[in-house]
Order: structure tokens, then C-alpha cells, then sequence
């Protein structure tokens, strides 16, 4: 039999049966607070809740519509994003399970691929961001593997709901759909960095898409990534923009394994060494900073004539990948970004 679907119809951002059980139950959120003052509520936003066996489908009145989902998503990117009182992984954990609750409630309504969209747009931002800004953080704060996972998830959805859309309507585009959609499929692209699967599919977008100068850089990137040109790649990723450039640096790590043991091989020689000034030029990293890299993979720096000692016997490049950095190059074009304005699109 045919299950009935379920269309919300609460316009607040927290339904009024979960709001009365929360506050009752001292269980707000330290964001949802009165102007940080403890224990009088402020604003409440519906909290992510597992679906479990012998649990009551949903009443109409405990889903939110799509409007007030949109009015949460807004919320939690433009007023508690900029909340500067606690670290950004307490941000993060608040924001990512309250908009978690709002990709639930998104799945059991059945939304419509022009609706799936706007409200995961934003969500894919968020998560791309905060993959990026919180690389550096213990997995205590921040677990970047589940980050990965969601937002792999919510960039295949809001792929297929392209595709969906785009059968229905041909290239019909306006502006700024055809331009966050190549954003889209470039933060696709950059995620999964040298992906034969995501290179595929940047040969099957429409012809709009593929005629996009920005598109067409991605893809040059990845695919020379996918090729194993290492130097190329880290040239390339610099010249990329703000959030597409902080997600292929994630994947300097692996790069610079990659070409260090390319050079043990290159370079190999029992009396002859590599500048260390021209490899910390080259990798993007300082001196000190490559000093400790070279370490890890036990390669020999001669600190006498800072010289470096290549031998393809001694490389370890069986070590597990160091944690991602906040690179420099990166540093500084996000700092000249204001965050609600890239998270929400606004610029598009």
C-alpha cells in the first residue's frame, strides 16, 4: 500500500511540542539562550533526532514547511555562524545538527528538486567550509570524516536534482541558478580531487556548464592531479577562488607525499642534494615547516649546507598521511570573505 506523504505545516524554526519538552527538560543548546544568560530561552531551533523502531511517524504540525526550513537555514549561516563567544567547532556542532534536522525533515516531506536544492546549496557550503577551517582540530572537536561523509552525501543529492531539473527544462537557466549550479559541480570536483568517477561526470554536464571558465579550471586541476603532475596541481590550486581553493588544499598532503617520493626516485644520489630554500618554494611550505615534513618521511636534511638527501631506498611513503593544514595561500583569500554572504550565495 502506498505510504501518504507527510507536508509540514509549522512556520516556527522549533515546533511547539518539542520547545515546551526542551525548555521543560533543561535541554537547550548554549545558543539557544537569551543573550547568554542561563536558563531563559531564546531562540530554538528543532534538533536532529534518529529515526528508531516503534517510533511515531511524524505529525503534520512537527515538520516544518519549506519556507520556515529556509528561515532556519538563514538563521543558523547569518546570525549564529558570526556568534564569536565560543570556538568555531561549537559552532559547528550546534549548526551542523540543527541543519541536519533540517535535511531530515527535507527526505520524509519528499521535497521537489527545485526546493531540495535551495535549502542544500547552503548546507554544502557550510560543510565545505568547515571541512576546510577545522582541518587542524583535534578529532575530539571535530571529526572530519563524518563531515566527509555528509557532505559527499548533499553534493550527490544536489547533483541528481540538477539532472532531474535539467530534463525538465532543457539549458533554461537564469543567472545566478547557472552560476551556483557550476559552483556546485566545481565543489564537486575539488572534493574529489582527481576522482576518475567525478571526472567522468564533468564530461556529461550540459554544455553550459562545460563552456564555464571557472568549470573549465577545475577540471584542469583534477584531471592533472588524476595524471600525477603534482608540481602543475599546486600551481593550479593557488589560482583558484576562496572556497574551491580550500578544498583542494586538502589534498596538499597527499600532493606533497606524492611528489617527495617521485623526487626520491629523481633525485636519488649518494653525494649530491636539493636546495632545501628551492623544495620549500616548490611544495609550499616553509623552511621550518618542510624541515619537520621531511622527518616524518625520513628523508636527510644536512643542516650544515641545507641540503637535502633524496634515496628511493629510504623514503617512507607507506606513513599515514599528516593532518591537513590551513594553508597560507588560503588563509588569505578567506579572510577577505564575509562568511554569511559566501554560505548563503549571496554574491551569485
Amino acid at each position: 500500500m502506498e505510504t501518504k506523504i507527510v507536508k509540514g505545516t509549522c512556520e516556527l524554526m522549533c515546533s511547539k511540542n518539542e520547545e515546551e519538552l526542551r525548555v521543560r527538560e533543561r535541554l537547550l543548546n548554549f545558543y539557544e539562550f537569551k543573550d547568554g544568560r542561563k536558563n531563559v530561552p531564546g531562540i530554538l531551533v528543532s534538533e536532529f533526532a534518529r529515526s528508531a523502531a516503534g517510533m511515531q511517524r511524524p505529525k503534520k504540525f512537527e515538520l516544518r514547511t519549506e519556507f520556515a526550513l529556509q528561515k532556519t537555514v538563514n538563521y543558523l549561516l547569518q546570525t549564529v555562524i558570526t556568534d564569536k563567544r565560543r570556538p568555531f567547532s561549537h559552532v559547528y556542532d550546534f549548526i551542523f545538527d540543527r541543519l541536519r534536522a533540517v535535511r531530515q525533515e527535507m527526505v520524509i516531506q519528499c521535497f521537489e528538486e527545485d526546493a531540495t536544492v535551495k535549502i542544500l546549496e547552503p548546507i554544502i557550503m557550510f560543510l565545505s567550509f568547515s571541512r576546510y577551517h577545522l582541518c587542524e582540530e583535534a578529532v575530539d572537536n571535530f571529526d572530519p570524516k563524518i563531515c566527509d561523509q555528509h557532505l559527499q552525501e548533499c553534493l550527490k543529492r544536489v547533483l541528481c536534482c540538477y539532472d532531474a531539473l535539467f530534463l525538465k527544462d532543457g539549458e533554461e537557466m537564469g543567472f545566478k541558478e547557472e552560476k551556483t549550479r557550476v559552483f556546485m559541480e566545481c565543489l564537486y570536483l575539488s572534493f574529489n580531487l582527481g576522482n576518475p568517477e567525478a571526472l567522468q561526470r564533468s564530461l556529461k554536464v550540459p554544455e553550459i556548464i562545460k563552456r564555464s571558465p571557472l568549470f573549465k579550471q577545475v577540471r584542469r586541476v583534477s584531471l592533472d592531479f588524476f595524471l600525477q603532475n603534482y608540481l602543475k596541481t599546486m600551481m593550479e590550486i593557488r589560482e583558484l577562488p576562496h572556497l574551491l581553493c580550500a578544498m583542494c588544499s586538502l589534498k596538499m598532503q597527499s600532493i606533497r607525499r606524492n611528489a617527495l617520493q617521485v623526487f626520491s626516485y629523481a633525485y636519488h644520489n649518494k653525494t649530491l642534494g636539493v636546495p632545501l630554500d628551492w623544495l620549500s618554494k616548490i611544495l609550499f611550505l616553509s623552511e621550518d615547516g618542510l624541515k619537520i615534513y621531511l622527518k616524518y618521511y625520513e628523508i636527510e636534511v644536512n643542516c650544515d649546507t641545507n641540503l637535502v638527501k633524496f634515496s628511493k631506498t629510504q623514503f617512507s611513503g607507506n606513513k599515514a598521511l599528516p593532518k591537513s593544514i590551513k594553508e597560507e595561500f588560503v588563509e588569505e583569500k578567506i579572510k577577505k570573505i564575509y562568511l554569511p554572504e559566501l554560505l548563503l550565495l549571496k554574491k551569485f
